[in-house]
Parts: C-alpha cells; sequence; structure tokens
C-alpha cells in the first residue's frame, strides 16, 4: 500500500478524506491507516455515514493509535458497485472496510474480493450473545461456510400509498389489495377519477440494476404460484428461466404500461425514478408505489423531500400475491466486509465491532431509514416512526434472494426484462430474451423451464 496522505483533506475530526485509491499503511508517524469505502445514502440531504464514520473514530479508543481515511464513491448504485469491485481487486487500492449491498456480497465472496470474518467473530460479543443481533439478518452475509460481513441494515418492501388519492379515486382511504387483479382495478379507477395522478411506480429498467430487479420485478415474481422457487429452484439448485409465473409477471408489468397505468417511461427509466416517486407521492400526484421499508427516510426531517404530513398522508401496505393466497415482502440490506487484500484486517475489524456500537449505529440507521440488524432499545424513538412496525411485521414471512454466485450477473437480465415487458416486447418475448441471456451466463445445465 501506499504510505503518507497523498490525495486527502482534513475534514476536521482527526479523519480525513481520501481519493480513491489512497489506502496508505502508514500515517502521521508510526500511526497505522485503515481506509473505509462506501457509498452515501440517497434518503438524506446529509451524509450519515460520514458522520457516523466520524463519531465512532472519536469515541474509539484505539484513535490515538489509528488514522482513519475516508474513501467516498458518490455514484449510481451499479456504478459504485463496479468502482468497489475495481479497488478490491488490487491491494495498493482495495482499502480495509468496505460497504457491501448484501446483493453483491456473494458474488464478490465467490471472485476472492471478501475476506472470511469467521476467526473475528469469536471476539464480537454482540454477535454471539443470542440476543444483540437480529438472526435472521446474519444469513445475508453466510456463503459456503463463511460470514463475509457484518450486517447494517435490513428492509422489506410494500406498498405505499397516498391516502387522499384513494379517497378521492373512490376507494377510501383503508384500502387494500387482496391480489394482482384487485390492485389492477385499484389503479384503473385511480386513472379514472383522478386527473393528473400517475396510479401506479414501480422501479424497472436496466439502468436502475438490482433497484429494478428486487424492489420491483421480484416483489412480482415471487408472488407468483412458484413462490420462493420462482427465480431459482432451490431443489434443482438451477435457474428458472422460462415459466408460467415468469410469464406471469411479465403481463403484469405489461398490463400497467399497455394501460397507462404508470408514470412516463423516461422518468420511470431514469435513475432518478425513486425521486420522482417520492416527489409525486408528497404532490398528491401518484397514488401508489411498490418501495421499501426506507421510503420514510425521503420524508423525515432532513430527507430529500421533507414533507411533515407524511406519517398522516401515506399507508404502507403488504403487496399482495397474483392470487391473492396472503402477501409478498422480500428483505435485503446493507453489509460492511472486509477486502481479502487488506493487510489491516484485525484493528479493521476492532473497528467494524465500535461501528456496530447503539450510540454510533444510530446515527447511520436513524438517517438511513432501513430496519436495524441490531436490539435498539436504547433508542425506542426508532420504532415510533410511521410505518416502522408495518416494516418490521413483513419480515416475519421475508422471501431472500438466491444465495448464488451468478445472482448479481442474472440480476442484471432480471431489470432488462422488466424494461422488455414495459416497452419493448410481448410477456412472452421478454421471457424468451431473458431466458438467452441468462443461459449464456450460468450455461444451460443450470437451467430449468417450469
Amino acid at each position: 500500500m501506499g504510505g503518507g496522505n497523498s490525495g486527502t483533506t482534513d475534514n476536521g475530526s482527526g479523519t480525513q478524506e481520501a481519493a480513491p485509491g489512497d489506502s496508505g499503511e502508514t500515517a502521521g508517524g508510526d500511526k497505522q491507516t485503515i481506509t473505509i469505502t462506501y457509498h452515501p445514502g440517497t434518503v438524506s440531504k446529509d451524509d450519515f455515514v460520514e458522520k457516523m464514520l466520524t463519531q465512532t473514530y472519536e469515541n474509539w479508543d484505539k484513535k490515538d493509535q489509528v488514522e482513519l481515511k475516508i474513501n467516498k464513491i458518490d455514484a449510481a448504485d451499479s456504478d459504485y458497485l463496479t468502482k468497489l469491485q475495481l479497488l478490491m481487486q488490487d491491494a495498493s487500492q482495495c482499502g480495509d472496510i468496505v460497504f457491501e449491498d448484501t446483493f453483491q456480497l456473494t458474488s464478490d465472496a465467490a471472485a476472492g474480493y471478501l475476506a472470511k470474518l469467521d476467526d473475528f467473530l469469536p471476539d464480537f460479543e454482540k454477535w454471539n450473545d443470542g440476543s444483540s443481533f437480529i438472526e435472521a439478518t446474519k444469513a445475508a452475509t453466510y456463503y459456503n461456510g463463511s460470514y463475509y460481513g457484518i450486517p447494517c441494515s435490513t428492509d422489506s418492501r410494500g406498498l405505499a400509498v397516498n391516502k387522499d388519492v384513494l379517497e378521492a379515486a373512490g376507494l377510501g382511504a383503508d384500502w387494500k389489495p387482496g391480489s394482482w387483479a384487485e390492485l389492477l382495478d385499484g389503479c384503473r379507477q385511480i386513472k379514472k377519477n383522478c386527473a393528473d395522478v400517475t396510479p401506479f411506480w414501480m422501479t424497472i429498467g436496466k439502468a436502475n440494476g438490482e433497484g429494478a430487479s428486487m424492489n420491483g420485478y421480484e416483489m412480482i415474481l415471487y408472488g407468483t404460484a412458484d413462490g420462493n422457487d420462482s427465480l431459482f429452484d432451490t431443489k434443482e439448485e438451477k435457474w428458472v428461466v422460462s415459466s408460467e409465473s415468469i410469464k406471469n409477471a411479465n403481463q403484469f408489468v405489461a398490463t400497467l404500461f399497455d394501460e397507462g397505468l404508470t408514470g412516463d417511461y423516461s422518468e420511470m427509466l431514469d435513475t432518478g425514478s425513486d425521486g420522482y416517486a417520492c416527489d409525486y407521492l408528497r404532490q398528491g400526484k401518484l397514488g401508489i408505489y411498490l418501495t421499501g421499508s426506507w421510503f420514510p427516510a425521503n420524508f423525515q426531517t432532513g430527507g430529500s423531500y421533507e414533507w411533515p404530513e407524511f406519517g398522516e398522508k401515506l399507508a404502507f401496505l403488504p403487496m399482495p400475491t397474483e392470487a391473492g393466497s396472503g402477501s409478498i415482502t422480500m428483505s435485503g440490506g446493507w453489509a460492511w466486509s472486509i477486502p481479502e487484500k487488506s493487510a489491516n484486517k484485525e484493528i479493521a475489524f476492532e473497528f467494524l465491532m465500535e461501528m456496530m456500537e447503539q450510540e454510533n449505529y444510530y446515527i447511520f440507521i436513524d438517517a438511513n431509514g432501513n430496519l436495524p440488524t441490531i436490539d435498539m432499545s436504547e433508542f425506542p424513538q426508532l420504532f415510533e416512526k410511521p410505518f416502522m412496525g408495518d416494516a418490521r411485521n413483513m419480515l416475519n414471512e421475508a422471501l431472500f434472494r438466491p444465495k448464488n454466485e451468478y445472482y448479481s450477473t442474472v440480476s442484471t437480465y432480471i431489470a432488462q426484462m422488466s424494461e422488455d415487458a414495459a416497452t419493448s416486447l410481448d410477456a412472452q418475448g421478454a421471457m424468451d430474451t431473458y431466458k438467452a441471456n441468462v443461459t449464456g451466463v450460468v450455461g444451460e445445465e443450470n437451467t430449468i423451464e417450469h
């Protein structure tokens, strides 16, 4: 690793901002240096991640022995992930702690970019005491017999609805769709009775990457008859590339767009799709948004779309299944991991444990808007926020993405399929293209048709 302070600026807290690729091993004499690479959140006007890191450093009993460098990559999610992978391939640039989307974690671990944390975990009291960590969240960082990260946020997904729009449409503020058919009928009623209001919004398109795949399309696909096996056959351990479930999910998306029940293509396909949706909800120009439990953070004080009345004006509803046999939610989240090529794994993990102390972690999870992965009973105000209870309850039956090294690549083609079904191909054509794309990546022997 390179030494010295080249490419950094003092941020006034004793920590330094690191230019991408600067991961000095020593600085300020004999001080050891650890570099943290992250992607700032988009739900808040403030960089709450940097605030959390700075406070953690100030509270750390080893701050006089270690210098902290902060490497912020301000880019779209997909660009951040690409840049992070490139950094982790180079020992001189990999840094020591990285912010990992758990959808990418499996493939990064399989590629050898991430260090196994098994040897460090016995010293992590919170991990082992049976009460601090929410056990289910640990699965997000588990792959092939080892843990590759410490989960720092989790989530659920459902329908954010504007109750004033529902009332104006004649549905009633307490309307709750029980099936796809009821959801579509509700959208049609909004379109008929509410001028200048978009009935439904979801994240779609290749440009939106995993946001389109998991937050949008998979919330539909996993609600089909195949359920948890609709994307990946867990018994055969093969990717499902053709099925009635995929075709039906494609048709649902196509119907929304064919009947004009959604927003403009240009805005929904844009990487700023979520921003458009939040602003339209706030203005009363959107009825229903298929989104995640983090959405309230956009509207709270300090959020990107501050709206003091959002707790009264909105509701967070379960996404119904196709047949009306219940509801569907998916859970994911983010984690802190250590690159395999880091030369400072031990001290990096010590700092990581300090990051998960409640008083430090609170800064992150409060502004992040996601659900906490550790016990936060000392901060009950977290659970007094609107919809936090609804979102947490949805976790009881949450489904998860396939734990397969090809998922992050397949996700690209899922996002593309959502775009194809919405804009250019019929349900069958979108599935045929998806089948060809996925088969080309994972091999025909690793695919199956239902």
